[in-house]
This record gives structure tokens, sequence and C-alpha cells, in this order.
């Protein structure tokens, strides 16, 4: 799972499903400013790990996230990322 969540896509991709619930391939094209292909791409690998799922709509696939600990997941590591950002600016105050 944290090699599948190693690239900034995908997590851009997971960050973009949990601030709009659902989202389609296009959808996420445009607020990402990726290309189809490689969204679709990255989205067949997030789902082959069970991170997102899709739902058809007509023609159109919805993509959400599984499971709602893929969030605090994504909290988690933020936090910690945060953490070591301002440790670093500590010892470059100092």
């Amino acid at each position: 799972m944290f090699r599948t969540l190693a690239s900034a896509a995908r997590i851009r991709i997971l960050e973009a499903l949990r601030s709009r619930g659902t989202m389609t391939v296009g959808d996420l094209q445009q607020q990402l400013g990726l290309d189809p292909s490689n969204v679709s791409q990255h989205l067949a690998i997030l789902r082959a790990r069970s991170i997102v799922v899709g739902r058809r709509e007509g023609n159109n696939v919805r993509y959400s996230i599984a499971e709602p600990a893929i969030s605090q997941l994504l909290d988690a590591a933020r936090e910690a990322f945060q953490h070591q950002v301002d440790a670093g600016t500590r010892l470059l105050d100092a």
C-alpha cells in the first residue's frame, strides 16, 4: 500500500476524491491538470489495491475512496510531514 501511495499524482487524486466525494476521470483530469490517460493509469493502480472503487453511471465511472481509513492515513502522513518541516525550520532559525 505504501508503495502505491508513494506517487505524488496518486496522492493528489486521493485528496481530490476526499474533497469532492466522487469524481470521473474527466473531473480529475480537469482539476489536477493531468492527461486523461495518466489519470486512468493511476486510478487503475489504486483500484487494483482496493484504495478506490468505481461505480458506473451511464458512460462514466465515478471514483471514490474505498475506505475512510485512507483519509485518516493521509491526515497522519501530512501531520508527520508538517512536524518534520517545523523541526527543520526551528533548526534554521537557531
